[in-house]
């Protein structure tokens, strides 16, 4: 029933991530400031060209040629909005922000320099002074490509208004984050949890890997933190060498998937992705190369890694097919798309919202792939617990529920290799006698019923021993024998076999007179008395002399 728990605990934790995900959404979508809090200017601006003056309505596509600037102006800014923010997009155009002469805000690079692309996710905020009436805001635009560039409207209110405009404007790549830190844990919990019942199915760790490091990558490359972050600069080389590096435990889940010569692809792939993340630090350290002039090369190995990957799982599925493999296949397939598609977006269209894509296919990449993982490992979980029993059943007596002789054994083993980890103990064998003469005078079934009624007094005896903090280990070794192994013994065994013999008194006081048994035993420690331990077949053979010394009557009452 373990694998019916496994699924069990994986839909409740995606039911439990979809509930958070709709709060989640929903707290973002809230209105909880007034209306007038924030508020767009979209109207009032307008253009100077040759003292002609233009107005505009924002957003707005304005058309630009090579080295061109964009100057727009504002008169409506009156005393109420002086120590409010002001929040425009427009960056990577090198935006500028001016009330009057007074230059409020320009973008300018810190020890990371950033492309246009990763430009264009930020924000330009600045505080307004007090005292604007009568003077004109305006935004100018240094940057800009010879083509139509599309310029929206700022927004303006106070501090707390415009931070919840850009988490609200942020919410689909923090949601993303949200579910693959959930799906990390997920993947993890599962590993630990396959690995208790001996199932080490490394693909889970493979996936909690690559989603820890493609969460970190995306924290540490969002606009957010790249606005409200301490220290962007030591963030964004967090965020490339995570970038670098999340696809090593993907290409490693891959490798623990196929088998054969197979396996030499990924390795190759494993040790260009290192290569090219040391390479790319050195290149930085010694040569100052930027890792944004670099990241053409990783989007080039990642690229060849994807179309790798698929080409090594289709060749795998070629030679043994299987619903898991496609479905693999299927995932990678996904995320090669939605990977292609990020990257003509950042690359041929210059479109900031590039990294959602990604995400995207991220997610869906995760989803098939732990479908097919969390189904395999129930498989495995029950095909693991049927094996369990069916090799219980095996070390089992059917009559009596004692472990039988072959689990017996195994202990003696264990013991000799010093893995039961007792450096002494004491073996007691116990025979029920007359069985035969029971067998011929009353029939099978009397003789049966003995039997049971002689493994109930070994383990009524047991009980009381593990009362009295004895450890007690019994078996049916025979049809009418049993063995006791006390492992550590801290009791005189003549105490003990003392209450044995109480125990069989007691039961024959109670049963028919035809019911009656008869025991005997015998017992010898492991340890000699000069403190050395026997062999095992030394230490059996003195407990089976015991025994049949003991023939007529109850055993010794001295070890």
């Amino acid at each position: 029933m373990k694998h019916r728990t496994l699924r069990c605990a994986a839909e409740t934790l995606v039911l439990l991530l979809i509930a958070a995900m709709a709060v989640f959404l929903a707290a973002g979508l809230h209105q909880r400031a007034p209306d007038g809090a924030l508020s767009t200017l979209s109207t009032g601006w307008y253009q100077l060209t040759d003292g002609v003056r233009r107005e505009v309505t924002l957003p707005a596509a304005l058309e630009t040629g090579p080295g061109q600037t964009i100057t727009l102006y504002n008169d409506t800014l009156t005393d109420s909005d002086g120590g409010k923010v002001l929040s425009a997009r427009g960056v990577e155009y090198g935006v500028e922000i001016r009330v009057g002469e007074t230059l409020l805000y320009r973008y300018e690079d810190n020890a990371f320099p950033k492309n246009a692309q990763m430009k264009g996710r930020l924000w330009a905020d600045t505080e307004l002074p007090y005292g604007l009436g009568g003077q004109t805001l305006s935004l100018t635009f240094t940057e800009l490509p010879g083509r139509m560039c599309r310029i929206d409207a700022p927004v303006l209110g106070s501090m707390p208004a415009v931070t919840g405009r850009h988490i609200q404007s942020s919410l689909f790549s923090a949601g993303m984050i949200l579910v693959m830190l959930v799906l990390a844990v997920l993947a993890l919990l599962i590993f630990f949890y396959t690995s208790f019942f001996g199932i080490r199915e490394r693909r889970f760790l493979d996936t909690a890997v690559f989603l820890l490091l493609c969460s970190l990558w995306c924290m540490t490359d969002s606009s957010l933190y790249q606005l409200y972050g301490a220290d962007t600069a030591a963030g964004s080389v967090v965020s490339f060498y995570a970038f670098m590096t999340m696809a090593i435990p993907m290409v490693h889940f891959v490798r623990n998937t196929v088998s054969g010569r197979l396996r030499l692809v990924p390795d190759v792939l494993i040790a260009l992705l290192c290569v090219n993340a040391l390479a790319q630090g050195a290149a930085y350290r010694l040569f100052g190369v930027p890792f944004i002039d670099m990241l053409p090369l990783t989007h080039l190995l990642l690229t060849a890694g994807v179309a790798a990957m698929l080409t090594v799982l289709f060749r795998s599925y070629r030679a043994q097919p299987a619903p898991q493999l496609r479905l693999r296949i299927e995932a990678f397939a996904a995320l090669g798309a939605f990977g292609v598609a990020a990257l003509v977006l950042y690359w041929l269209l210059h479109i900031y919202w590039y990294d959602a894509v990604y995400q995207f296919g991220v997610l869906l990449f995760i989803i098939l792939l732990l479908h097919g993982l969390i189904s395999q490992a129930a498989e495995d979980m029950r095909f693991h617990m049927e094996h369990r029993i069916s090799h219980e059943m095996q070390r089992e007596d059917r009559m009596t529920g004692l472990p039988n002789r072959r689990a017996f054994e195994e202990y003696m083993e264990r013991v000799r290799t010093g893995e039961a980890g007792c450096l002494d103990a004491v073996l007691t064998y116990i025979r029920l006698e007359g069985l035969n003469e029971r067998n011929d005078r009353f029939g099978l079934q009397a003789g049966d019923e003995a039997v049971i009624a002689a493994a109930r007094c070994v383990s009524d005896f047991c009980r009381a021993c593990e009362d009295e903090g004895e450890s007690v280990l019994c078996f049916r070794t025979g049809g009418n024998e049993f063995a006791l192994i006390r492992p550590e013994p801290h009791i005189d065994s003549g105490q003990l076999h003392r209450q044995f013999r109480a125990v069989v008194a007691r039961y024959n006081r109670t049963c028919a007179p035809r019911a009656r048994i008869t025991m005997t035993f015998g017992f010898s420690r492991l340890c000699d008395e000069d403190g050395k331990s026997r062999s095992i077949s030394a230490w059996k053979a003195e407990a089976d002399a015991h025994l049949k010394k003991n023939e007529a009557r109850l055993g010794g009452d001295a070890e």
